[in-house]
């Protein structure tokens, strides 16, 4: 191919990936007590299958030694739920749940339980999964 035609083909490669849309931001969701802060962050943050993350921490912001940690979702109103994941620890330190099913756009609650060696820890809060 002469370089012409190379360079071609690269400038319309940068503007096809120019019209592609950003991938977004996951959802987070902020709840903190006394206790403990639970970071929770939701990828993609839409309806159908989605990734949550639990960043579990003290209420000084340490990682929490967690020893079994769960999401239970529901949707109120809407007969969804509840629906219970354990999480695993990831190599990151998070706790992570995948392939969680959000059936329908709405207000959902999120309730997560950490167990400790010392103390159960239960913090819930709501989170708005956009409609599409």
């Amino acid at each position: 191919m002469a370089a012409a035609g190379r360079s071609t083909v690269v400038a319309v490669a940068f503007m096809l990936a120019a019209c592609r849309p950003a991938a977004a931001a996951p959802l987070a969701v902020h709840i903190h007590s006394e206790r403990a802060m639970f970071q929770v962050l939701i990828s993609p943050g839409t309806a159908g299958i989605d990734d949550f993350v639990l960043q579990l921490m003290s209420a000084e912001g340490n990682l929490l030694a967690v020893k079994e940690a769960t999401l239970v979702l529901s949707l109120p109103g809407r007969g969804a739920g509840p629906l219970e994941r354990k999480a695993t620890l990831g190599a990151d330190g998070y706790w992570h749940a995948a392939g969680v099913p959000l059936a329908e756009a709405g207000r959902w609650h999120l309730r997560v339980v950490a167990v400790t060696a010392f103390q159960t820890i239960t913090l819930e809060d709501d989170f708005e999964v956009p409609s599409p």
